[in-house]
């Protein structure tokens, strides 16, 4: 192996010792390889361990109430296909307790079906982590919190431990589990952890140490026999923390140090505010920082999201002030309509599913070993063996600002800024991350309804008459019907185009689909562009001058289909129009679909197999 001048080789591992727990024992892939039988979680500084044999998790959000369970079914299987083994997913207390009235009685039908949810996940073959909460954040109103908390009674101080938030609280957490608790993986289902709260921020206060002190007591108190994250801050001294961000690699040698596994809960793949241009993550970015954190001992990886899917109705009203798009990460993975994202869905399938073939290799090498160097603008390589029989790989990375070469096995690779690569045992090149390759907006729209739209329209004066037309103000409605086009594929997801209007609100029968701005997107600088998510690097300008959103997805179960079927569709037009918006024409507005590459469509068919 010959090296640029510009690269640093870390030094071959030597034989490794037997600190590991895990070291020489076989490990898990998939839930299925648990025959379905009860198995106890427990976890040491490697990584997690089911059924006593290490595991290693690649995980995606997917939240329940931003897609809906004829849509589930095809995630899941997109998910398997790509070499993941586990979904995750908050629980939104405020929509299963919408009032104080119901407290007794949650809803859990339709997109709030968490039974539902868990089942097919596990026919999936995906391991579950459930972040309970009670606070989610998760960018949805309220974090989770019902607003209806404060009519409890006088004192009420949520997210701190004073009654009677932690009676209302433990209330509903144990209630909750009791629903969910038949897929623990105690009865042999796929939840193997939970979590509790959600970024607390760490403080001296005694009042932040005091909740803080009771989430500790709380988890103890829930019974669930299963590990209880906190992710991304303060965390109670019997609860596991976990990372956040963009690059989490550095985390997992101080967990390592308290005998705790590093995991990443949340690799950021965000939302996107109305007139500012999209956020796109690169592929090559978010590669990197995958391989960076395996190669530096992580053992549970999280995408967030891996299907951010919509804030559909008035879950997306309270969030205008924010200007949030309703369609939530929609250059992630999977798109906010559930169709391949490429080229990064099918970029990172190719790496988790070379990281599972690995998972001995990387498992059964200790945590102190696979540290990489301090952060520098040198590239480094790091080498995994494992123990003996194990394969090795090795893992390039090149931090700096410039690119360079790199010669391994005799032949010259070019290595990108930012970029990295990794070669089997024989130092064969198994993937890169292409921090060069451009990502694109995901699968063109195709028309779902061949013929024009013929709207008609009437006006709102706000008074008169009662109803939701003067409820909603002075404005003008305009209404059309279609039927979705007989040679539509079976799984296709329709959207719809409003290009044409300005900004309201769109229903198609009966369901409040979305409020939604046509304003053109902005690529200045933040808060006026393009997401800076803080810290994170790596995020492409996207739409700059086109509306941030025109595409709104409409799930399945709310179109009707079939010969002759008519769709009812309405759209309320505010009366005041953004400033960049001249006119209305509706004529403009289309219905249209997507579906998945071709490329992927015969896997996915068979993927649940």
């Amino acid at each position: 192996m010959v090296l640029g001048t510009r690269y640093l080789l870390a030094a071959a591992l030597a034989a490794l010792c037997a600190t590991s727990a895990a070291a020489g024992a076989p490990v898990i892939r998939k839930l299925s390889e648990l025959n379905g039988k009860p198995y106890n979680v427990t976890y040491n500084s490697r990584s997690m361990m089911v059924g006593g044999k290490p595991v290693l998790l690649l995980s995606g959000s997917v939240h329940y109430v931003r897609s809906t369970p004829e849509v589930w079914p095809s995630i899941f299987a997109k998910m398997k296909a790509a070499g993941m083994n586990t979904v995750e997913s908050y629980v939104f207390w405020n929509w299963h307790v919408p009032s104080l009235n119901r407290t007794k009685d949650p809803d859990y039908t339709g997109r709030g079906n968490v039974t539902l949810f868990l089942q097919l996940a596990a026919e999936a073959d995906l391991f579950v982590i459930w972040r309970i909460g009670p606070y989610i954040c998760a960018e949805w109103p309220g974090g989770g919190m019902p607003g209806w908390l404060r009519q409890v009674g006088p004192g009420m101080h949520p997210r701190s431990a004073t009654e009677p938030y932690q009676d209302t609280c433990k209330s509903w957490m144990a209630q909750h589990i009791e629903v969910v608790r038949p897929f623990f993986a105690t009865n042999g289902g796929p939840i193997l952890m939970t979590q509790m709260e959600n970024e607390l921020s760490p403080s001296s206060k005694p009042a932040a140490k005091a909740y803080v002190a009771w989430l500790g007591e709380l988890a103890t108190q829930l019974n669930t026999g299963l590990p209880w994250i906190m992710c991304h801050g303060a965390h109670a001294n019997d609860t596991i923390e976990t990372c956040n961000g963009c690059d989490c690699a550095s985390f997992v040698s101080g967990q390592a140090a308290l005998d705790r596994p590093g995991m990443w809960s949340e690799d950021e793949q965000w939302f996107d505010r109305f007139t500012q241009g999209a956020s796109v993550r690169g592929t090559g970015n978010v590669g990197r920082g995958v391989a960076a954190f395996v190669a530096a001992g992580g053992s549970m990886h999280n995408y967030y999201m891996f299907h951010g899917g919509t804030m559909w109705g008035n879950w997306s009203t309270t969030v205008r002030r924010t200007r949030l798009t309703p369609s939530y990460a929609n250059t992630a993975n999977l798109a906010s309509d559930s169709i391949i994202y490429d080229p990064k869905y099918t970029t990172l399938a190719n790496l988790h599913i070379l990281l599972q073939k690995y998972a001995e290799t990387l498992l059964h090498t200790p945590i102190a070993e696979l540290t990489p160097p301090k952060k520098s603008t040198k590239p480094y390589f790091k080498t995994v063996k494992g123990t003996a029989g194990d394969d090795a790989l090795t893992f390039a990375f090149n931090d700096g600002l410039n690119a360079s070469q790199l010669t391994v096995g005799g032949k010259v690779y070019a290595m990108a800024a930012g970029s990295s690569r990794i070669f089997d045992s024989k130092l064969a090149l198994q993937w890169y991350s292409q921090p060069t390759q451009i990502d694109g907006e995901g699968v063109p729209y195709s028309k779902a309804v061949a013929a024009p739209l013929k709207w008609r329209s009437w006006s709102n004066n706000g008074g008169g008459g009662g109803g939701a037309r003067a409820a909603a103000g002075a404005g003008t409605w305009y209404g059309t019907s279609f039927a979705l086009d007989a040679s539509l594929p079976a799984a296709a997801q329709v959207s719809v185009n409003l290009t044409g209007f300005g900004q309201g609100n769109l229903f198609v029968n009966g369901v409040h689909v979305v409020y939604f701005n046509l304003a053109d997107g902005s690529c200045a600088k933040p808060p006026g562009g393009v997401n800076g998510h803080g810290a994170c690097l790596g995020y492409i300008q996207s739409r700059c001058g086109k509306p941030t959103q025109d595409c709104y997805h409409v799930a399945p179960e709310w179109l009707l289909k079939g010969a002759g079927a008519k769709n009812e569709m309405l759209v309320w037009s505010e009366a005041k129009l953004p400033a960049n918006v001249t006119a209305i024409d509706p004529s403009e507005a289309s219905v249209v679909f997507r579906q998945d590459p071709p490329q992927w469509r015969h896997v996915l068919s068979s993927s649940t197999a």
